[in-house]
């Protein structure tokens, strides 16, 4: 495996450690009145195994909520699809192309049978546009779950000096 691989597998495992196993709540910030208005601006989309949901490099015009199953996140490298993480139920994904405006940077395909709830970026706006309140709690779970990734991407680099 070379040294980009053994990182990343490093990271895998940090990220593991930091969140507590496969899943962890990371939107524990939003209530049921936040899922709500999120959830009723959605689509249910179904996906059979092997299906890929989110291109890399593609346009993300999405934030997906996975209802059921469980999805694989890789990238490529030289040709390589890498595996980076495996979300579960609970998890959300498309979110750093819905604040960054970037292409999905990390293909995201099913593992078995999965069920997601598509909303899109624009409709996402428009809920926070007009709920202030959706909007600070949509934001603050999103920093919690990117700083996390962030600290464990800094032990990983800290740990390969």
């Amino acid at each position: 495996m070379s040294n980009s691989g053994n990182v990343l597998s490093l990271l895998k495992t940090e990220l593991v450690d930091q969140l507590g196993g496969a899943s962890v709540d990371v939107f524990s910030k939003l209530d049921v009145r936040d899922w709500g208005a999120f959830f009723k601006a959605g689509i249910r989309l179904d996906f059979d195994h092997n299906a890929i949901i989110l291109q890399e490099g593609q346009p993300g015009d999405a934030v997906y909520f996975l209802a059921e199953g469980e999805v694989r996140v890789e990238q490529k490298s030289s040709n390589v699809s890498i595996e980076l993480a495996r979300l579960i139920s609970g998890s959300i994904f498309g979110e750093m192309s819905f604040l960054d405006g970037a292409d999905v940077s990390a293909s995201v395909i099913a593992e078995g049978h999965v069920e997601v709830v598509r909303v899109s970026c624009a409709d996402l706006k428009t809920i926070m546009d007009e709920d202030s309140r959706f909007a600070y709690h949509f934001y603050q779970s999103l920093a919690v779950a990117l700083s996390r990734r962030l600290r464990a991407t800094n032990k990983i680099i800290s740990q390969s000096d």
